[in-house]
């Protein structure tokens, strides 16, 4: 009935447009015919209508107005009685029709059997005169060079009419009727391929006034119904919910607040209306940035301009009409806007949708395609080795902000909520919008406004201190309280103190294992019930699952995790402190670790995904961490149950986990023990997961690589010794970050002697001779070694000079090169620093930036130019160029900030030092505002970290005289210095 009624809507709107271009050439008193708006001025009719004519009168909509005769075809009708071929005349209208962009003209004719609808003018309806007539007809076929109709009588005054094609919605011709009185039924048309090959100009004009986004060409193209079908309709929410029913997380995630717009979502949509016809982007930013707002606004700006546009629910790919509608829309030249939410744990359909598409896409689609991840990695790199190369021509990756530059959104926030909220007459704190600057998201932003909104409506004072998001969850947990005592209130497992806690556990679930399908969450829910809490009485699984979806709706049948993030995070440090919510938590836990996958990838994928948040709630973020909880001791003996139970999935997930997560000791500590003792076959599935680079997971990676470098190798062949040669570099890299200094130089000295022997051997392998001499000169620089470490790192740097020089004579791909070289020249300019040499220092730190500014984009250069940036502006503060040195200096923390946000485990711990040096530089040029500024975000971020490293200690206390010393001179800072004094007492007390 539903696609019954869509079909005669559309049916209807078709007729009801093209009866609204339909022209009466004549007049009342002397009707010709009639004709057809093809555009704003012109109209379309038959040639014997305007037989002898120069200029007609025509009515419209109402109006009658003057016309010119601008062409016949042929000029004369011929000898015949009837008019010859193709009897076709273009009108000009005396003034432009406004809003009269005229019918739409088909490519080609109709189907013989096809149903054609005719609207026009004739003198044989009930009333006198000329009037609107309508006819339906069925096409006979080909009739000479006309086509035949039959199954209703064509009558006199229809002739110039437009043929509306039913099926195509589309007009496929112009009526030509017959005079001849042996055939009272049926008549023929001019098909439109008539029309096309004698005004072809006014044909194309045509086709260009009609674009998806113009309201007779959606209708034609049936958009609105592919819409549905793919995406589902817009702002088919439903009506608003009633005040008592909205959770504080939902007015925080269900768009309550107006979109603000920010400069991203014009980026987007130029990044749509690019020229290429298929483009991939993946926007990544952590939790509560606003991607998922920003990608709806998208969708929304870009439904209005004549695209279908919306999100991939979960279940689509799984169905094969959703592939074949994605198909016939791009086919029907109807552009289309793909969003992949999650696209992290989407791989799989992404990679479906690109192989569909590549398979059985039209020429010239016009498809974009959208991916929202929290991160770029891994995800980009899967997506490289999964997927062909022409499914990432073009691509690109793009990092959102976290946060939008409005000083007042707080304070819009809090009006916001309040007044939906009911108490509207709340005044928001002086202090919030300066408070809402300490936020590190867009989320937290509105969280902050929402909690100071919740405290003032209770009568309360609003805390200045404190994570908002705590008095968040504690409503999260009335509501769901609330919500099962009215939807399930003789469910006896549930009632009590005792069953509040077990619920409390249930309602975590659909946070730890996000995005499950109905049955599955009510499958886990049961599963999780049963195992920690034995002996219960029995449980409503499923009235659970549909008070979860109630609250927690997302797409399709599917329950959303709770957001932001920090209220899963403190709900899972609630629930696992209180063994009443967790009942058995190594069963609790073991649980929801058990998944419905078969293959090895996606057991450590969904794993990964539930030991993320675990993670995030024992410490391991930057945001909202909590060192040490009661719930810490539960998590992590139950994790060390998981990975003794199961550690071929769990190993790794904690490996992909802790790679990406800042503070990330207890993970690495979890795992240590197994991987002492575990299988070879184990270690090499964490190997090839282990982090390139300095981070909580170094103790990890020097038990994996020492314990694989001791394994005997039958055949020592080349590629074997290549493979040892790449676990001798990052091994010695990862025992020099545990402090392993001669164990990190003993092993980076056979990296050189296996790499030299390699050359030696084959003729090839320079590249990582001079990788090893690089890593070698930068490890005998840690251990005080400089004339030792300056000998190698020239070595190094030469050898690359002679790799560039040949590829540029061979025009040989240089990209690699060019970031080894740069690299090794960051080094070697480090060591001359070290040595007194500033002014070749400067030199070599210079070229260094310059062969990364010739490299292409991506994560190595980055990671390169930072280095070469650092270098570079302690060598211009060392050679007196400090105006030049804060530039450096200046680019250096702006990247550094852009890499923290994207990786906070591999690049945080170095922006509170990046921080320091610069607000030196700032200090010598006078700068002193800045200088300070930069001081206290570097002894914030500092103190932040895990450990009490000495040099870490030292810096922080000079960073923290520093700020006591300029907020004597600075006056709007010098409230804070008291704060600043008794940090660094409390330094000098604890021996810092």
């Amino acid at each position: 009935m539903v696609a019954d009624d869509e079909a005669w809507e559309r049916l209807d709107a078709l007729n009801r447009l093209a009866v609204d271009q339909v022209v009466g050439v004549g007049t009342a008193d002397d009707p010709h015919g009639s004709g057809f708006l093809v555009s704003e001025d012109t109209v379309l009719t038959c040639a014997h209508v305007v037989q002898n004519c120069e200029a007609v009168s025509v009515s419209v909509r109402g109006r009658t107005m003057d016309a010119e005769v601008v062409r016949r075809v042929p000029e004369h009708g011929g000898e015949r009685d009837i008019y010859e071929f193709p009897d076709l005349a273009e009108l000009r209208l005396c003034q432009p029709l406004e809003g009269g962009i005229g019918v739409w003209l088909g490519e080609k004719g109709p189907s013989q059997g096809g149903e054609v609808a005719v609207h026009g003018f004739s003198e044989s309806t009930l009333q006198a005169g000329a009037q609107r007539d309508t006819m339906r007809l069925v096409v006979a076929g080909p009739a000479g060079q006309l086509v035949r109709l039959q199954g209703d009588q064509v009558v006199e005054g229809f002739s110039g009419a437009p043929v509306l094609d039913l099926r195509t919605g589309r007009v496929c011709g112009v009526l030509k009727a017959s005079r001849d009185d042996q055939y009272p039924l049926g008549g023929w048309f001019i098909p439109v391929d008539a029309v096309r090959h004698h005004f072809p100009e006014l044909a194309e004009r045509n086709y260009r006034d009609h674009r998806p986004g113009t309201e007779w060409c959606d209708w034609a193209l049936d958009r609105k119904r592919r819409q549905t079908a793919l995406f589902g309709h817009f702002g088919s929410s439903g009506p608003r919910r009633a005040v008592s029913r909205v959770t504080p997380a939902q007015l925080l995630a269900q768009g309550t607040m107006p979109f603000q717009d920010r400069p991203e979502l014009a980026d987007l949509r130029a990044w749509c209306d690019d020229d290429p016809d298929y483009l991939l982007r993946l926007l990544h930013a952590s939790g509560g940035s606003g991607k998922t707002r920003l990608a709806g606004e998208l969708c929304r700006e870009m439904h209005k301009h004549g695209w279908i546009a919306g999100f991939v629910d979960k279940r689509a790919l799984g169905r094969p009409e959703w592939l074949v509608e994605l198909i016939d829309a791009l086919s029907a030249g109807i552009p289309v806007l793909v969003v992949f939410d999650y696209a992290q744990a989407r791989l799989d359909d992404i990679c479906a949708q690109l192989e569909h598409v590549y398979q059985y896409g039209p020429e010239g689609m016009r498809l974009r395609l959208l991916l929202l991840a929290r991160s770029d990695e891994p995800l980009w790199q899967a997506l490289k080795r999964r997927v062909d190369d022409w499914a990432l021509a073009g691509a690109s990756v793009v990092q959102l902000p976290r946060t939008i530059a409005n000083s007042s959104l707080a304070s819009r926030a809090f009006k916001v909520f309040a007044d939906r909220l009911g108490c509207g007459w709340l005044a928001a704190p002086e202090s919030l919008d300066a408070r809402a600057e300490e936020q590190d998201s867009l989320l937290g932003v509105l969280a902050l406004a929402l909690d100071a909104v919740l405290a003032l409506e209770q009568g309360g004072t609003w805390a200045e201190a404190g994570d908002p998001l705590e008095r968040i969850c504690d409503h999260e947990i009335r509501g769901w309280h609330a919500l099962l005592a009215a939807r399930l209130p003789g469910e006896t497992a549930l009632s009590g103190e005792s069953g509040e806690r077990v619920s409390e556990g249930l309602l975590l679930v659909p946070t730890l294992v996000p995005r499950l399908p109905r049955t599955d969450l009510t499958d886990v829910l049961n599963r999780v019930y049963s195992a920690a809490f034995p002996g219960r009485q029995a449980l409503n699984t499923f009235g659970v699952q549909t008070s979860l979806q109630m609250l927690y709706p997302a797409g399709g049948d599917q329950v959303a995790p709770l957001e932001p993030d920090r209220i899963g995070e403190i709900l899972v440090r609630r629930v696992l402190s209180t063994p009443e919510s967790s009942g058995h938590t190594n069963a609790y836990l073991a649980a929801l670790l058990q998944t419905r996958h078969h293959a090895s990838e996606a057991r450590i994928a969904a794993a990964a995904e539930t030991v993320e948040v675990l993670a995030r709630a024992r410490g391991c973020t930057g945001v909202g961490r909590v060192e040490a909880h009661p719930a810490h001791q539960a998590l992590d003996a139950a994790l060390d149950h998981a990975v003794a139970e199961h550690p071929e999935v769990l190993l790794p997930a904690l490996v992909i986990t802790g790679g990406v997560l800042p503070h990330a000791e207890p993970l690495a500590d979890l795992m240590l023990p197994v991987l002492e003792v575990c299988e070879p076959s184990l270690l090499a599935s964490v190997e090839n997961r282990l982090p390139d680079y300095p981070s909580s997971l170094s103790p990890v990676a020097v038990v994996v690589l020492g314990r694989l470098l001791d394994l005997p190798s039958a055949q020592f062949t080349e590629e074997d010794q290549l493979l040892r040669l790449r676990r001798l570099s990052r091994y010695s890299l990862r025992l020099d970050d545990t402090g392993r200094n001669h164990m990190a130089l003993e092993a980076a000295r056979q990296a050189v002697t296996l790499s030299r022997d390699l050359v030696r051997q084959s003729g090839r392998h320079m590249a990582e001779y001079a990788a090893a001499l690089n890593n070698l000169s930068l490890l005998l620089h840690r251990a005080g070694e400089t004339g030792p470490a300056l000998e190698q790192s020239r070595l190094a740097v030469d050898l690359y000079e002679q790799l560039l020089a040949q590829a540029e004579r061979e025009s040989l791909p240089r990209q690699r090169h060019l970031l080894d070289a740069a690299a090794a020249l960051s080094t070697l300019a480090l060591l001359r620093l070290k040595d007194g040499q500033v002014h070749a220092a400067a030199r070599e730190a210079a070229r260094g930036v310059l062969l990364c500014e010739q490299a292409s984009p991506g994560a190595r250069q980055d990671d390169t130019m930072l280095d070469c940036l650092e270098v570079l502006a302690e060598c211009r503060q060392r050679t007196g160029l400090i105006k030049a040195a804060v530039v450096s200096g200046e680019e250096s923390v702006a990247l550094l900030r852009e890499l923290a946000e994207r990786q906070p485990g591999r690049y945080l711990a170095r922006l509170p030092e990046t921080l320091h040096r610069h607000a030196r530089g700032l200090i010598r040029t006078g700068q002193d505002r800045q200088a300070y500024i930069a001081f206290r975000e570097s002894a914030n971020l500092r103190k932040g970290l895990p450990g009490r490293d000495p040099a870490r200690l030292a810096a922080q206390r000079q960073s923290l005289r520093a700020l006591a010393e300029l907020c004597c001179d600075l006056s709007e800072f010098s409230h804070e210095r008291a704060s600043w004094l008794e940090q660094l007492e409390s330094l000098d007390d604890h021996g810092g």
